[in-house]
């Protein structure tokens, strides 16, 4: 665990401490640490088809 990332967030009465790198930032982009980075990428990049966010341009 990397001490500088680590913070608290409350949500309604659920509060929660986040143990990692990984954040969303405030124009809800997101950066995950180098712990989950690879696992995250694989995850999203395994959603894109289904969730068809994209385009195809011949």
């Amino acid at each position: 665990m990397n001490e500088q990332y680590s913070k608290g967030t409350i949500e309604g009465d659920k509060k929660t401490e986040w143990i990692c790198g990984c954040f969303q930032t405030t124009d809800n982009y997101f950066k995950f640490c180098s712990m989950h980075n690879q696992t995250l990428q694989k995850a999203i990049q395994a959603q894109i088809d289904e969730l068809d966010m994209t385009l195809v341009i011949e």
